[in-house]
């Protein structure tokens, strides 16, 4: 590597990293991005081609309602999006039975949140506030949604947190039509006008500090910048990864405090849409089926409503992942057809032959992420304060697990992190 000097080093080119560095390349600092893998998007990455029959993405999907930021760069990107608004089914034991919600129950949930004087775990609210007997479906609705949805750990995840985004977040969801790969090349040509360098396949071994002064290295050499910006996954940054020299203890324990969620994806092309056919619904009509939940081992489900695609999403969040997350991809694959299987009226061998294509998408064992995306733990937003801060306005962090909002754990949520470390950053010269 040449002795060439940048403004800012840029460890991670995800969301939050490549926002960052839009804002930064806009008042003409020299930024250099170093990216672990050999693609630019982390957690973002839509799959085309390889026989399905539209792009499937096989890490962030959903656009969590109308939110600001994103939506500001799909206008600037020319990227249109669509609403995503299918019907809601449970498998019950009596078969499958229509929702009117993700939480059985809602309205009795909210008035058990006014009950609700501190922030607790989640597991301790419904221990001490839906003990009783009759509430035992709202029980397993509430502990499904909150390790399915935020792919949390009851024990750790955030009471009031929940309540607040079950109560004030926009409950519409859209897609992106044809990925959101779109965003990522948006920012790939924009970076590119401003002749922004990215090195991929450069995963950071350690960062070398002082005021004023950081040496990055990775196995193809040793880079050098005024300040550095580390955007890499709280996942990664539970593993003790990057090292520090000088060491950051502070922000080890702050990272390491709170809730990052492991996750997999497993996305399964059929020759039909068996789950539109009476005879695999019980006689139900599932033709507009969006979501599919039950007590199965692969227990969610999703469709590509309103797109007609054979398509059909599992979904395994929080201890769910943990649980298969060393499982091979075919015994994954399996427990799918199983799932697949108790769920409608058909034999898994059956599916099997139905299907078409698969892919399975591990994130919780993927060593450049270490997990699927953060949830608020209770006083979690004073850890994230601790890695906001930065460190003799040389070391800064960023990334979605470090948003403090309703948007937690969601590209929207890297997005406007990004964006506002970097204004600390200009603000820093």
């Amino acid at each position: 590597m040449s002795q060439e000097i940048f403004d800012v080093i840029i460890v991670g080119a995800g969301a939050a990293g490549l926002m960052a560095a839009w804002e930064l390349i806009q008042v003409d600092k020299k930024v250099l991005i170093v990216e672990a893998r050999d693609r630019i998007g982390g957690r973002i990455l839509t799959l085309e081609g390889n026989g399905f029959a539209m792009p499937v993405e096989l890490g962030a999907e959903f656009v969590h309602g109308k939110l600001e930021l994103t939506q500001r760069l799909f206008r600037k990107g020319n990227i249109n999006y669509y609403k995503v608004n299918g019907d809601i089914w449970r498998k019950e034991k009596t078969g499958l039975e229509k929702e009117g919600d993700f939480i059985d129950d809602y309205n009795l949930l909210n008035q058990k949140f006014k009950s609700l004087e501190r922030d607790i775990p989640v597991a301790e609210f419904i221990n001490e506030h839906l003990n009783e007997p009759e509430y035992e479906e709202l029980r397993i609705s509430l502990k499904t949604y909150v390790e399915g949805y935020y792919a949390a750990d009851t024990t750790r995840a955030s009471t009031l947190a929940m309540k607040e985004e079950l109560q004030k977040a926009d409950e519409e969801q859209y897609r992106v039509e044809g990925g959101y790969k779109q965003l990522i090349e948006f920012f790939i040509k924009e970076l590119k006008k401003k002749n922004c360098p990215i090195l991929l396949s450069n995963p950071v071994q350690y960062i070398k500090w002082q005021k004023g002064k950081v040496e990055i290295r990775t196995d193809k050499g040793i880079m050098y910048s005024k300040k550095v910006l580390v955007s890499v996954p709280l996942g990664v940054l539970q593993a003790g990864r990057p090292s520090f020299d000088p060491a950051l203890p502070q922000m080890a324990d702050a990272a390491r405090q709170l809730g990052f969620g492991p996750a997999i994806k497993i996305i399964l092309q059929f020759a039909k849409t068996f789950w539109k056919e009476k005879d695999y619904t019980g006689q139900k009509d599932l033709r507009n089926a969006g979501f599919v939940f039950s007590e199965e081992e692969v227990p969610t489900w999703w469709t590509e409503y309103p797109k007609q695609a054979p398509i059909i999403v599992g979904w395994l969040g929080g201890p769910n992942a943990e649980k298969f997350k060393e499982l091979s991809e075919e015994d994954i694959l399996q427990k799918a057809l199983n799932s697949l299987a108790n769920i409608f009226t058909i034999q898994s061998v059956e599916l099997r032959r139905m299907l078409d294509h698969y892919v399975v998408s591990n994130w919780a064992k993927d060593p450049f992420c270490c997990g699927g995306y953060s949830y608020d733990v209770v006083d979690g937003n004073k850890q994230k304060r601790i890695l906001k801060e930065p460190v003799e306005n040389t070391v800064f962090f960023a990334g979605e697990g470090l948003f403090e909002g309703l948007e937690v754990g969601t590209v929207e949520a890297a997005l406007v992190n990004g964006r506002e470390t970097a204004h600390k950053l200009i603000a820093s010269f």
